[in-house]
């Protein structure tokens, strides 16, 4: 095994040198990914290709790396990409696809790029066994997809995607399972610019119990979209998509989790065909509006007797009209009785209540109330809820007329 040898110290007449074995200790290095590597492949386009052992033998292209990479589902192998002064081109048709377990690891996510410019490329890199990938940046131009993972537990961290030079429909990154539903990836840090004409950023096909977090997904024809009936129970947290024709697509799956969401300077926001995710802490600038949009309100009468909530709530808002995902900020009250009352509003029917307001009426009932909705918690309604009131009296026999101020997501 070749020696190199590192000057440590000198001081005047004395020299101090440190001789270590080449292969050990830049494998030792490359190993400290926490990961049970089998074996370390290094790529530097300025390496002899020999072996890629060593930096200095280092395979000049990553698919020559992947090539050389074991194929056995036991063995996990690491493969350490330097910088490239232009870029890394997988120029191989159709999908390059390798069935090994790989963690591909660059120096920055925009200091290694990779393309694929082959004429009949539809993808820079497809893996059907385990693969992470940290620290890349992925360039589409043309036809050509990103990154296609049909495997379960992908990482990708700290990389880039950029998708501008797109001539037609491309995805970026496709979590692949339709043929056998995948599950546990985590997506991490990601850099995602597209072309607003035809990029997909994120597309999630029968794939679940994902983790998707500190995204950054600008100016893409979708920026997420979810299919396949078995995607559920995805998390999607901290995550900034911005001027996207239409930025969260939810087509099939069960029980998305948003959380921390920015949208800005988007078309759509959301097209939602499910219904039934969980979203809180979502930020934008969404237009408020006053349900429903004229002065009489909708009247919710209490029961006859005295301090008895109303036998039947009463529709304030029909599921039909919520086509999108919205967030009430505020109750409007008019009371038609100088005395106190009590509204309660539903999202199920009235089995529960999210929300209990008091009101007091006045003289000849000119007295509106509006109440601020609890912050406590985001409260952000699905598509397709419908919201119902009911409401009580200090003697009873009279009626409560309610509005509700709206942001729809």
């Amino acid at each position: 095994m070749p020696q190199q040898a590192v000057q440590l110290k000198q001081t005047g007449a004395q020299r101090y040198t440190l001789y270590y074995n080449a292969t050990s200790l830049d494998e030792i290095g490359a190993g400290i990914s926490g990961r049970g590597v089998t074996d370390t492949l290094y790529v530097n386009p300025n390496g002899t290709g020999v072996d890629g052992k060593t930096w200095a033998n280092a395979y000049t292209t990553i698919q020559a790396a992947l090539d050389a990479a074991s194929t056995d589902a036991d063995d996990l192998t690491q493969i350490v990409i330097s910088p490239h002064a232009t870029y890394y081109d997988i120029d191989t048709t159709g999908d390059p696809t390798w069935t090994g377990n790989y963690e591909l690891v660059g120096p920055h996510r925009i200091w290694a790029p990779i393309r694929n410019t082959h004429a009949s490329a539809t993808s820079i890199m497809k893996f059907t066994g385990k693969v992470s990938i940290r620290d890349l940046a992925l360039f589409q131009v043309g036809t050509v997809n990103g990154i296609i993972c049909t495997g379960n537990g992908t990482r990708i961290r700290n990389c880039g995607f950029n998708s501008e030079g797109l001539t037609a429909a491309a995805t970026s990154i496709y979590l692949n399972g339709s043929a056998a539903m995948t599950q546990g990836a985590i997506v991490d840090d990601i850099q995602l610019r597209g072309n607003v004409s035809y990029t997909k950023g994120l597309y999630i096909n029968a794939s679940r119990v994902n983790e998707f977090k500190g995204m950054h997904i600008h100016e893409c024809l979708t920026g997420i979209q979810i299919a396949g009936a078995t995607s559920d129970y995805n998390s999607f947290i901290d995550n900034d998509i911005g001027d996207c024709a239409l930025a969260i697509d939810i087509d099939a799956g069960n029980e998305q989790l948003f959380n921390g969401l920015i949208m800005h300077h988007n078309t759509v926001r959301v097209d939602d065909e499910v219904g039934d995710s969980t979203w809180n802490d979502i930020q934008g600038q969404f237009d408020v509006s006053i349900e429903p949009d004229n002065f009489t309100g909708v009247a919710v009468a209490t029961h006859a007797n005295a301090n008895t909530w109303t036998t039947t709530p009463v529709e304030v808002r029909a599921a039909a009209t919520a086509t999108k995902p919205f967030k009430i900020v505020a109750y409007v009250a008019e009371a038609n009785a100088n005395e106190k009352f009590r509204v309660r509003f539903s999202s199920d029917s009235g089995a529960t209540y999210f929300a209990d307001i008091l009101v007091e009426g006045e003289v000849n009932a000119i007295k509106s109330y509006a109440k601020q909705a609890s912050d406590a918690t985001d409260h952000i309604f699905n598509k397709g809820t419908q919201i119902v009131a009911s409401s009580k009296s200090e003697t009873g026999g009279d009626s409560v007329v309610v509005w509700l101020k709206l942001q729809v997501i």
